[in-house]
């Protein structure tokens, strides 16, 4: 009921502000074809004329145009930190209502480009191609440039580079609309193309006089099968779908009961069978998504700056065993770029982006940092992180090393650092609270703790006490074609958890786990994770005490159920229960399996946790 209630109000918002802006009467009730046609009239708006429209609303009134046209120009400007930009070209028809719309919609995907290249051009929008020797091409429009399929925009402001964009072409629909002699659509036929304008998709909706649709049908010749939809709107069925195979046969029947997704789907065999029913409206999408050229593709995206959307897409293709190749080659150009070499060390800026949701595999996607950076990025945040990484042949990573840091504003006297230029200094605190110099930055932060002391324009602009809470190491190994196939995290430092390592075996695209194993600094098991090849089990938890003897047998099966056996010595079941939690000591791997990024961060909460409890008792 809310949510109808927004999308009128919505839909109100959206009418008013067209009619006021075309001076026409808000009241829709009041509204016929004839106020319409007369106001876009006045507005010196003519039929078989192309207009643009920016977005994907095309009327919320019988076809009409119930939003401005703009410019090419300003169409193209809209929410350049978007993750798309569509544009309409519109045709009215002889009765100003839409006859012909060609529907392109572009990425707006930012990128890694050499900045020098653009010192000579002045502030403002620039639009470029590239040619197969990677050599610029400036346009001299936006209307030139829309005829591309892909180009690059550069922004310029006051002298500086403030945006880099490629924008290729991703989908392409033509639509075509017949009326009825009352105004109401008729027909529509739509066609989604490739760059070439040969048909991918092709859709055909057909009306009855009031307005309601009455049959769809769709030829897909990507995939070669057929659809048809009839609707009823009896009240027991509100429509019928038939699916058609590439030989022409009916693979599928669904009976849609309402328009609320109650669906009966019915498989059928060649012969017409039913061979299976599902609850389950079939997944008709297509990717018609058109492919950018090689020399747009290899220039590699800024996952710093880009749409979310762009490196979520990225990160599916991690698990996809067809199409990594490419990611990977583009991830290995954006690690060139950025001066990464491999077999070297590296400091990184923080957050640190999280494996498998904004971190492409282990390929780096930041600009490296001097440790006298990485330690001072945050002065003002009372945790922080120092991430120290080390780069293989392949360009992932081998090892990451991270340490929390908590670090407070301390209270000393000025006067002793009176002799001090300006600079940068650390010292250690001797029992007496002492302040002992060190050397350098490199000296401070191998010890426990240290005091951070800057001096600017001759006056202490901050004193700060550093001391390490959390330190971790995650080692890595790779197969021969890169994909990750070991890691173990060792927790050095916490004081939540005493010294724990835990390995883990991927699978063979190096995403999923098959296996992970957890030790004490003894190297006796505390827990172990198999995964299983089964359809009802996922997989199996083994608990150890410390004695290495077994407490618990847990099986995880895939409807999410959870069996825990908690065993004797002898292995006997003393006790089931469907929890994973360990209530006599919880621990943040309770719930195997765990990817380590997500461990640290656990642990580190964990941590936060107890202090907080010790602090209000």
């Amino acid at each position: 009921m809310k949510i109808a209630f927004l999308k009128k109000i919505h839909l109100f918002i959206l009418i008013s502000l067209f009619y006021s802006i075309f001076g026409m009467a808000i009241n829709k009730d009041t509204l016929t074809d004839d106020i319409i046609i007369d106001q876009l009239k006045i507005q010196g708006i003519k039929p078989h004329v192309t207009y643009i429209h920016s977005g994907d609303i095309y009327s919320k009134y019988k076809n009409f145009p119930t939003k401005p046209f703009l410019t090419l120009s300003e169409a193209e400007k809209k929410s350049p930190n978007d993750s798309n930009n569509i544009i309409q070209f519109i045709e009215l028809d002889d009765n100003y209502q839409y006859k012909h719309i060609v529907e392109k919609e572009r990425d707006l995907i930012d990128i890694l480009f050499p900045i020098a290249l653009f010192d000579d051009y002045s502030d403002g929008e620039h639009f470029f191609t590239l040619d197969e020797k990677y050599q610029l091409h400036h346009l001299n429009s936006v209307e030139e440039a829309w005829k591309q399929d892909c180009y690059l925009k550069i922004v310029i402001v006051k002298g500086k580079v403030v945006k880099m964009q490629k924008r290729p072409l991703t989908y392409i629909t033509k639509t075509v609309f017949s009326y009825w002699s009352n105004g109401n659509k008729q027909q529509e036929i739509s066609e989604k193309l490739d760059l070439n304008n040969n048909v991918l998709v092709h859709d055909e909706i057909e009306y009855d006089q009031t307005g309601q649709r009455i049959k769809l049908l769709e030829d897909n010749f990507i995939t070669n099968y057929k659809v048809v939809m009839t609707y009823l709107y009896t009240q027991d069925v509100y429509a019928l779908m038939d699916i058609f195979n590439e030989k022409g046969i009916k693979v599928n029947h669904t009976i849609f009961y309402d328009e609320l997704g109650n669906v009966e789907s019915q498989y059928l065999d060649e012969s017409g069978q039913i061979i299976h029913t599902s609850n389950f409206e079939p997944n008709l999408s297509t990717d018609a998504y058109l492919p950018q050229s090689a020399i747009y593709q290899s220039i590699p995206m800024d996952l710093l700056r880009v749409h979310q959307s762009h490196v979520g897409k990225l990160i599916e293709q991690m698990a996809s065993k067809d199409n990594y190749t490419l990611a990977d080659q583009e991830a290995v150009r954006r690690a060139k770029f950025l001066g990464i070499q491999s077999n070297s060390t590296y400091y990184h800026s923080t957050p640190f982006p999280q494996w498998g949701k904004d971190r492409y595999k282990n390929y780096p996607h930041q600009l490296t940092m001097t440790l006298a950076q990485a330690e001072y990025q945050h002065p003002k945040e009372q945790y922080v992180d120092l991430v120290k990484v080390t780069v293989g042949d392949n360009y992932q990573y081998q090892t990451i090393s991270r340490e929390k840091w908590l670090q407070v504003p301390l209270s000393i006297p000025h006067e002793q650092f009176k002799p001090l230029e300006n600079g940068t200094y650390f010292f250690t605190l001797d029992k007496q609270g002492q302040l002992i110099p060190l050397d350098d930055i490199e000296q401070a932060i191998i010890l426990p703790s240290y005091v951070r002391v800057e001096k600017v324009m001759g006056k202490i602009a901050s004193i700060l006490q550093k001391t390490r809470i959390q330190k971790t190491q995650q080692v890595y190994e790779y197969n021969k074609n890169n994909q990750m196939h070991k890691e173990i995290l060792t927790v050095l430092e916490s004081p939540s958890m005493p010294l724990i390592t835990v390995e883990t075996i991927y699978d063979d695209i190096g995403v999923f786990v098959v296996s992970q194993t957890i030790k004490d600094s003894q190297n006796k098991r505390i827990a172990v994770f198999s995964k299983f090849n089964d359809n009802n089990i996922y997989g199996v938890i083994e608990r150890f005490n410390r004695e290495e003897e077994k407490t618990n047998h847990i099986t995880i099966y895939r409807n999410t159920l959870i069996e825990n056996r908690h065993l004797d010595k002898t292995g006997n079941t003393l006790l089931i229960t469907d929890d994973l939690t360990n209530e006599n000591d919880p621990q943040p791997y309770d719930e195997l399996p765990l990817y380590s990024d997500k461990l640290i961060q656990q642990i580190f909460k964990q941590s936060l946790d107890k202090f907080k409890t010790n602090q209000v008792n």
